[in-house]
């Protein structure tokens, strides 16, 4: 892991480390959508990782979680009780993470019908991502901030503010190439 060669802390690696999978995850579906041309390049649709994605990204914020809970002893309720929204939130993220790794499968597809499951992983991983993006803005900038003063000196949160800038683009981008082929047909692109 580059993160730890460049000396970032084992929680610090293990609480970046799912962010980038989420966000690599959340950008591949519009790439595919802003460059169709990909699928052929890349013999496959890079799409078809993103349940792998998520996955381990799950596997790695239980392990943040665990970590942060291990940083204070294991006093699970004491945390709870006193957690910042923002740290809520992200719990919530995770909870909402492992219902999704719950219901990646092909019974649960087949349990609840596609356009139920399709939902369920869209509109999930959404809400991940947004409470993820922040409970990352209030750890790498309105904690630092406190401590010493706005803009952060460190590189990761600079990265984590890219990161999430590039997926809201790319996410931006694709809805208007999909709204504009709307328009000139009538009809929505084919799903993905």
């Amino acid at each position: 892991m580059l993160l730890w060669a460049v000396g970032y802390e084992v929680q610090r690696v293990v609480a970046a480390v799912p962010y980038f999978l989420l966000m690599l995850a959340m950008s591949l579906g519009p790439i595919v959508r802003i460059w169709p041309s990909i699928i052929k390049k890349l013999r496959g649709s890079p799409v078809n990782v993103r349940p792998e994605l998520g996955i381990w990204f799950t596997i790695w914020s239980v392990a943040h979680v665990l970590f942060v809970w291990g940083a204070r002893d294991w006093d699970v309720i004491g945390y709870l009780v006193n957690m910042s929204p923002w740290a809520f939130g992200a719990l919530v993220a995770v909870i909402i993470a492992i219902i999704l790794t719950a219901t990646s499968h092909t019974a649960a597809l087949k349990f609840m019908g596609v356009k139920a499951w399709k939902w369920l992983q869209s509109h999930g991983a959404y809400v991940i991502l947004w409470l993820t993006a922040v409970h990352i803005y209030d750890r790498a900038y309105l904690r630092p901030c406190e401590a010493v003063g706005f803009p952060s000196n460190d590189p990761i949160h600079w990265a984590y503010l890219l990161t999430l800038a590039v997926v809201v683009v790319l996410q931006l981008t694709a809805l208007v190439k999909m709204l504009v082929h709307y328009r000139k047909t009538g009809n929505y692109p084919v799903p993905l």
